[in-house]
């Protein structure tokens, strides 16, 4: 599922410009065009699924467990970064707290002495 208006999906669909960090067959992993530490990316899932979907899990009745697929995507990312060693913050807004409807998560991180460092 893809929605028009959302950046997010334009981000994965090559309409909009991004740095990659990591991609899988269901995650993308970008940084953050305005970070808030040293260290932050975005990982979005390539499609566009709602909180209130993830959540509940409707979306997949599949024996694969989007959050598993999901975790790995993140996990790799921090070993990617070098994150699992120095430290890092993972961040999942809830309803009201989201700028974007399309689900991801933060990965901050860096070290105390740069300015925004989150570890």
């Amino acid at each position: 599922m893809v929605d028009n208006k959302c950046l997010f999906c334009k981000i994965v669909a090559g309409e909009e410009p991004c740095e990659k960090v990591l991609e899988t067959d269901e995650f993308l992993v970008i940084k953050n065009k305005y970070p808030k530490s040293p260290k932050h990316v975005l990982v979005l899932d390539k499609k566009h699924r709602e909180k209130k979907d993830t959540i509940s899990g409707s979306f997949s009745k599949s024996p694969d467990n989007y959050w598993d697929k999901m975790f790995e995507a993140i996990f790799g990312t921090i070993t990617k970064l070098g994150l699992d060693k120095t430290g890092y913050k993972l961040v999942n807004n809830g309803a009201g707290y989201n700028h974007f409807e399309h689900e991801h998560f933060h990965i901050l991180g860096g070290s105390k002495e740069e300015p925004g460092g989150s570890t």
